[in-house]
């Protein structure tokens, strides 16, 4: 099983980056490109931009990707804004999102490591899925700007109404999901891709700890409303558990719901963004990148995260609970 929005946060290589209408030549003069990546979320506090730096130059570019000045902005360099409009009238303004930046530790890797500018604005009960949102972010030394815009993914909900496994059917416990009042809603508004998820939650050392176990992702094809449906194996779900939570001592079950279901989505621009990077080619071919940043690179989409349903029922519990018993010891 694999995770798919593991891959969210997975901020795409710079080097021989090749995208829509923005081109690079070797031969050319410097000319300053920034990448940009942030997603949307209207169930999130906060909303995030992260900034960086397409540089070329002579030389190794992995040694470039370890000077901090090659890679990230001054703090103070850049101006950050956000603008929503309603879907019906995008010319008019109805809010201005202003991004402040602070700085935060990220480990060394690739790039360089240490304190890094991280854009950020407390978007909390402001956005929502009949408006749509423009990004702006201008250089106050150069003057450079680039812009992306997106829609929010609008709601919907789970269906399934109990979680329990048919022992006549191979154990298997099904997941249904639906798009919600989408009669009128904007075709940009209705989320591409899906992937339900089990949480299990468990205490440890008096706090609340939890492991996801990806179950099933699917494309919505249609574009419309649609009622989707997944299923999982209870053997598939006690093997993931013992293999995240072996040797792991003093946990303890979590009452009254150690168990939740979570349907999580994106729109159609971070699903084409994840699938054309990442397509597995040879590695001297040439390899497609897909960018929606106009006059950058990078990603400005939409995801939902925190559409859930908890889940008590003993006999399912008790059951995983003895199949687990002898390698996750319960106090």
């Amino acid at each position: 099983m694999k995770k798919f929005f593991l891959l969210i946060g997975l901020f795409i290589s710079v080097i021989s980056f090749v995208a829509c209408d923005v081109e690079f030549s070797p031969n050319e003069e410097w000319s300053e490109q920034m990448m940009v990546y942030s997603v949307l979320d209207q169930d999130d506090d906060t909303t995030f931009v992260r900034i960086q730096k397409v540089f070329l130059g002579s030389g190794n570019a992995l040694e470039y990707a370890k000077d901090k000045d090659s890679v990230y902005y001054p703090e103070d360099a850049l101006e950050v804004k956000m603008y929503s409009y309603y879907i019906s009238d995008t010319n008019t303004v109805v809010d201005v999102f202003n991004f402040d930046c602070k700085m935060v530790q990220k480990d060394e890797g690739d790039f360089c490591g240490g304190m890094v500018p991280l854009y950020y604005c407390v978007t909390k009960n402001r956005l929502s899925a009949d408006k749509y949102y423009r990004l702006e972010i201008i250089n106050k030394n150069t003057g450079t700007k680039v812009t992306a815009s997106t829609y929010l993914i609008t709601d919907y909900s789970i269906k399934t109404n109990n979680f329990t496994f048919n022992e006549n059917s191979g154990n298997r416990m099904s997941v249904r999901w639906s798009n919600m009042d989408l009669a009128n809603a904007d075709e940009n508004v209705i989320a591409k891709r899906f992937q339900v998820n089990i949480r299990f939650n468990y205490r440890k050392d008096y706090q609340i700890h939890h492991v996801d176990i990806p179950v099933v992702a699917k494309t919505n094809e249609r574009n419309t409303s649609a009622e989707m449906s997944g299923a999982v194996n209870k053997n598939d779900i006690v093997t993931y558990l013992r293999e995240k939570l072996h040797g792991v001592e003093g946990i303890s079950w979590y009452d009254p719901a150690p168990f939740e279901i979570n349907v999580l989505a994106c729109d159609r621009e971070m699903f084409d963004y994840i699938s054309i990077n990442n397509a597995v080619e040879n590695t001297l071919n040439y390899k497609p990148s897909y960018t929606n940043i106009n006059g950058g690179f990078g990603l400005f989409a939409s995801r939902r995260t925190h559409i859930s349903k908890s889940y008590s029922t003993p006999q399912v519990d008790q059951d995983l609970r003895t199949k687990l018993n002898g390698v996750i010891t319960f106090q």
